[in-house]
């Protein structure tokens, strides 16, 4: 039996070897092999050996030991498990013997996880579940277990795509009770008359899609001795859904409406946002109207906010409106529609015009890209692709969106912490010294702006747009792939992208719950009420389930553009590089819309020279960048990894494609 003395002397030993240990905490990453590394809040990585990764499962947050080996690379030793995101995950059922697994959805992470017998239910090999972890492998010699929650269907089934990955993003695909019976209870007529202007009388329209039916702005403008008159009516789902009620709360919840291909997700019940709320025409609707008064030079001089009910007279689509103001009015439109709404719709394209030569002078606007249309057949698979160029309708109607939501924006700065600002604050912190060195090359002037604030962030943009060199074509790609993404904010900190100094959105209270939000609280505003405190918690989840709303869309179009791809393959395509690596290139397909990889590192072949500051990579024969045009070759697909392969098209093959094109184009007048 050990002494005191001995047993002092051992504590001792063993709270010097832990005193001399380097903890750290990060986050786990998997790889496609046994072993994985903890990313460190550092930014360093540590190395997990195999038996470490059976403790752990993807994203958990670890506290570990560091060392060094004899390479002088860090690896890890787990010490403690902090915190674990993986609870609720989709994969696909497997049998091996007797035994029981699911192959979770998890990439890179490839273990199979054990379904103990009085978890089983009646899955058969290869059908796609939802799964949740009932024991972490942490506390359990790397044993997880996990309970099959949902059968979502077999992966041939039709809209299989959809349901899962509703599920793996646990998208929300039931309503509340509660929410369902006050939206029954509601109709248009229920909406509070009191303090509302009548506004029925102006020739608002509505211009959207021919497929359109949650329509939430309507649209009026007039010429007027200094400019025009520009008015914005949008629905006004708040006038019966209060603050803190049960559709609110399912509002708040769901964050928008998700337009999954073939699987949308509403954020009101259809009938409510198809109907009751929706501004369909010859129907009177409550409404929050913005009046601007533009300058001729496309300024907003003046605007005024008030809550109103109106009446669209017309539901137009925006290849009709475009067609009627180019002249060619296909449908007979000038013809049949009332002289007063004619004249406002040219008067709101003179107007649009002016509002968008303005922000080229004064703000920032995005490039033009092209729309897809994807259509899919009764087995909810893309059956075409249809690619569409923005028409004049369509710019129309956004200038008037935007200068409503700057209009907003100004007045919420002036009302501090009531309201969600849409905000893009440039540069990512970590490239801000990459951005002043790649642009100091080209002009000494551009070393010396601070990319932090919106004027020189402007100024940068302005006069690189305006210089048509090659040199400032390839630094603009790179510049754009520097920058941050949009975020929600409590204050105005700028929209660097649209270069606006306050940005918040109204315009789409039927699908966007921050818009509702805004709703409310412009009301409170006009209402001279007392603002009420925004949280932090409240934006910053917002943001998380926008967030996981994209990815889940981007999903579920990249899975259904593989598997029509697939039975494209060898169709040759013209294409622009979106991403470069040490690898290859990514290519967006021009007539597609979806991205493809070419490897351009082989095995046996002279190693490509990448330069990952600048984004390029040199071969023998070629130099690949940014933005810039190629043509490709469908070599293969992998549709469960959701991957498309191509390889480059020679120049020969290339130039007679484009002939060809060109040749079969209409001759021009």
């Amino acid at each position: 039996m050990l002494s005191k003395d001995a047993l002092s002397q051992l504590s001792q030993l063993k709270s010097n070897i832990v005193s001399q240990k380097e903890y750290a905490e990060g986050v786990v990453r998997a790889t496609a092999k046994r072993f994985g590394f903890v990313r460190l809040d550092d930014g360093r990585d540590a190395f997990l050996d195999p038996d470490q990764m059976l403790r752990v499962l993807p994203g958990d947050r670890v506290q570990i030991s560091v060392s060094e080996n004899d390479k002088k690379q860090l690896e890890a030793r787990l010490e403690k498990l902090l915190q674990s995101e993986t609870k609720r995950f989709v994969g696909r059922y497997v049998r091996k013997g007797p035994a029981h697994f699911v192959e979770p959805d998890l990439p890179p992470f490839n273990r199979w996880l054990f379904i103990p017998p009085q978890e089983r239910t009646n899955c058969t090999e290869g059908d796609l579940v939802e799964c949740e972890l009932i024991r972490h492998p942490f506390k359990h010699e790397g044993k997880a277990q996990i309970r099959v929650i949902n059968r979502i269907g077999r992966p041939d089934e039709s809209g299989i795509e959809g349901r899962y990955v509703a599920a793996k993003y646990q998208l929300p695909t039931t309503w509340a009770e509660e929410a369902l019976e006050q939206s029954k209870a509601l109709s248009p007529e229920q909406a509070p008359t009191e303090a509302r202007e009548d506004l029925t009388d102006i020739a608002f329209v509505t211009i959207d899609s021919e497929f359109t039916r949650d329509m939430d702005d309507a649209i009026f403008a007039e010429k007027t001795d200094g400019g025009w008159r520009l008015m914005t009516a949008i629905a006004d789902p708040g006038s019966l859904i209060a603050p803190g009620s049960p559709l609110e709360q399912t509002a708040r919840e769901r964050a928008s409406t998700l337009y999954l291909l073939g699987h949308p997700i509403t954020m009101l019940p259809t009938e409510l946002s198809h109907e009751t709320f929706s501004l369909v025409a010859d129907a009177e609707r409550p409404a929050i109207v913005c009046t601007m008064e533009i300058d001729t030079q496309g300024a907003i001089s003046d605007y005024r906010f008030c809550v109103a009910k109106i009446t669209s007279k017309h539901k137009l689509s925006y290849q009709a409106v475009t067609e009627l103001l180019e002249g060619e009015d296909a449908e007979g439109l000038a013809s049949r529609l009332p002289e007063a709404i004619v004249d406002s719709l040219k008067a709101l394209n003179d107007c649009a015009q002016a509002r968008l030569s303005q922000r080229q002078e004064n703000a920032l606007v995005m490039e033009d890209r092209a729309d897809y249309q994807y259509w899919l057949n009764d087995q909810k698979k893309i059956e075409r692709v249809e690619k569409r160029l923005r028409n004049t309708a369509q710019k129309m109607v956004e200038e008037a969106m935007l200068a409503t939501n700057v209009c907003a924006g100004d007045l919420f700065s002036q009302h501090p912490g009531s309201a969600i600002f849409s905000g893009h604050i440039g540069f990512r912190p970590e490239r801000l010294d990459d951005v002043r060195q790649l642009a100091g090359e080209l002009s000494a002037d551009y070393s010396e702006l601070d990319y932090t604030t919106l004027a020189d962030f402007q100024t940068l943009f302005k006069q690189l747009r305006q210089d048509a060199s090659r040199a400032t074509s390839r630094l603009l790609s790179l510049l754009q792939r520097m920058q941050q993404a949009g975020s929600l904010t409590r204050e105005p900190a700028g929209h660097f992208g649209l270069g606006f100094p306050a940005y918040a959105t109204i315009t789409s209270p039927i699908r966007r719950y921050q818009d509702l939000y805004n709703h409310y609280a412009l009301k409170r505003i006009l209402a001279g009420k007392t603002v009420s405190g925004l949280s932090n918690e409240l934006t910053e989840d917002l943001q998380e389930k926008l967030t996981r709303g994209r990815q889940a869309a981007r999903m579920l179009e990249q899975w259904l553009l593989c598997q029509y791809m697939s039975e494209h393959i060898g169709t040759v395509h013209f294409g622009t590089i979106t991403g470069v690596s040490a690898r290859g290139i990514t290519v967006r397909l021009d007539d597609i819309g979806t991205d493809g990889f070419v490897q351009l590192a082989e095995k046996g072949q002279p190693k490509p020279k990448f330069d990952s500051r600048r984004l390029s990579l040199i071969t023998d024969t070629a130099e690949f960048y940014l933005d810039e045009p190629v043509t490709v070759k469908v070599k293969e697909v992998d549709i469960n990894a959701r991957r498309i392969s191509l390889e480059l098209v020679d120049k020969e093959t290339a130039e007679r494609l484009k002939a060809f094109e060109q040749s079969d184009q209409p001759d021009a007048p």
